[in-house]
């Protein structure tokens, strides 16, 4: 090693003292400033590995070197810009030409097409580098391919170069790609509150905190059940209409966010709503007049708008009286505050949370009156006022019974006051007036309503004028029918019923059955026809016969 320092030294000390130095040589050549002359050995450089070699910190142009781990060893140098070999018959690659870059989740894909000269050594790899970041990725291959660069921030512009290096060098960078911006699909948006409205509901929602790199371009909101759904273009918070949903049905909704990379997760599940709008119009009955007062029935209408009806209310006109009941099906309305004498029409209107329905059409005429004997009122004709002693009498009160418009009694079938035989004694049956509806729930208690439709059951399924409260009448009630006949007959007629049948088709009279029981075989009816001996008392005759049926009903 001394020997060595020491011969440096001595060139060293030659080449500062003299223009020129030769080894081997007494006469070095002029233009040589160092000529080593041998015939028996060479000029050894400096040799070491390639990856030594490139890792020499600012090469001077001229330096050269033995590589001892290329192609089996290589002499080569820098010119200044880039190594070579002494021949330059190898070199670093051209630059690869850039293609496209493809954005995606935090990442993206970097095209490339291999250059037209590897430098004169197979190319090893190719790397990807991006701006700003100086973030890169590498593929370990020869030809074209795409180079994914991962890490990247979402919602950030990228552009990227490439480099392709052989075992030489790496080459210069390719010209730079077009700009992209990572991203994903968006988190889920936050449910807000669902509000119902007629076939329809409002959700609201809150913009989810990361719009994963790339603006958020719409909402959708949907139903749950039927999976309807609405849309809005918008990027921050807002609500969403979804429209086409079943009044009356329970809906939740869930929103999610769309942006250029695809849709969000589902938000929560919203709070339950119910859409619903007003109730359609009810359909309006028969009017029937009272003694200043009108009943006014209607059926429910076939929608309640998806909202349970609460109440109907009947309107008079003139006056704007009004009457209200508060239930959701069908029924009748008492409108009360009318003058007796003047005619009324009405309409109902129904009720729900969300308001009320129009107007029905319009009722037929009316007019309220006190009422006498003839009188057409409270679904009938009024056939008999209640006197002191009477059942149902009250001092001061007008009450009294009313006959129904029409029989009850299928014709021309007629039917049984009891149809087992042999019969059934009910023994509680009365005959003096206003004993029939008591007769009558007596009657049915007894018989049921499993059998053959028989009288009293007849009476009591009766809903003339909206009223339930119709019974079969008592042997005395049936007899001031019979007494009252003309008149009620008339007023029946003239209001769409019909009068009472004396049964002329046929050779003997048919009466009517009365809800009054002789005994257990045995009830008592009333024939109408003038011309029967029978006619101005009551007679009995077995239940098993088929006579007529007229309900009626007090007051």
């Amino acid at each position: 090693m001394k020997q060595v320092f020491t011969f440096l030294a001595a060139v060293l000390l030659t080449a500062s003292t003299y223009a020129q130095v030769g080894i081997g040589t007494t006469n070095p050549n002029a233009s040589a400033a160092l000529d080593i002359t041998s015939t028996t050995k060479g000029l050894l450089m400096p040799r070491m590995t390639n990856v030594q070699r490139l890792a020499i910190s600012n090469p001077a142009a001229g330096l050269q070197v033995f590589i001892t781990d290329l192609d089996g060893g290589s002499f080569i140098f820098y010119d200044g810009t880039e190594w070579g070999t002494l021949s330059f018959t190898k070199k670093r690659p051209d630059a690869p030409t850039i293609g496209t870059a493809t954005l995606g989740n935090a990442q993206a894909t970097v095209s490339f097409t291999a250059p037209s000269s590897d430098g004169g050594s197979a190319i090893t790899s190719y790397t990807a580098t991006s701006n700003p970041g100086g973030i890169s990725g590498t593929l370990s291959q020869a030809g074209s391919g795409d180079i994914i660069v991962s890490g990247l921030t979402n919602g950030t512009a990228y552009t990227f170069t490439v480099t392709a290096t052989n075992a030489i060098d790496t080459s210069l960078a390719s010209a730079v790609s077009n700009s992209v911006v990572p991203a994903t699909i968006p988190d889920a948006p936050t449910i807000g509150t669902a509000v119902a409205a007629d076939a329809q509901a409002t959700v609201s929602f809150t913009a989810p905190s990361s719009n994963g790199g790339s603006a958020i371009t719409s909402y959708t909101a949907t139903s749950s059940p039927d999976g309807i759904t609405g849309t809005i273009s918008q990027s921050g918070s807002g609500s969403i209409t979804v429209s086409g949903l079943t009044n009356g049905t329970a809906y939740t909704f869930t929103v999610t966010a769309t942006n250029a990379i695809g849709t969000s997760a589902a938000s929560a599940v919203s709070n339950s709503v119910v859409p619903a709008t007003i109730p359609d119009a009810p359909t309006i009955g028969t009017a029937v007049p009272l003694n200043q007062q009108a009943k006014v029935p209607f059926t429910a209408p076939s929608s309640n708008g998806g909202s349970a009806i609460t109440s109907y209310t009947a309107t008079s006109s003139p006056g704007d009286f009004t009457g209200t009941i508060s239930q959701s099906g069908s029924g009748s309305i008492i409108v009360s505050g009318l003058t007796n004498g003047t005619a009324y029409t009405f309409t109902v209107t129904a009720t729900n949370t969300l308001g009320t329905s129009a107007a029905s059409a319009v009722s037929n005429s009316v007019v309220p009156v006190v009422p006498e004997v003839g009188s057409f009122y409270g679904g009938g004709v009024v056939s008999y006022l209640f006197v002191e002693g009477d059942a149902g009498y009250v001092e001061g009160e007008l009450h009294g019974l009313i006959v129904a418009l029409e029989d009850q009694s299928p014709l021309p079938v007629m039917t049984q006051w009891q149809s087992d035989f042999p019969s059934q004694l009910i023994e509680t049956t009365e005959t003096a007036i206003g004993t029939g509806s008591a007769n009558t729930d007596e009657i049915i208690a007894v018989l049921g309503t499993n059998e053959e439709p028989y009288a009293a059951w007849l009476a009591r399924a009766y809903t003339g004028g909206s009223y339930t409260d119709w019974f079969l009448p008592s042997a005395d009630d049936l007899h001031q029918m019979y007494l009252n006949r003309v008149t009620i007959n008339t007023s029946a007629e003239a209001n769409g019923g019909s009068i009472f049948s004396t049964n002329e088709c046929c050779a003997s009279s048919k009466p009517y059955w009365s809800s009054s029981e002789k005994d257990y075989q045995i009830a008592y009816y009333h024939s109408f026809d003038p011309t029967s001996a029978r006619n101005v008392q009551v007679g009995w005759y077995y239940k098993s016969q088929s006579y007529y049926v007229r309900a009626v009903r007090a007051f």
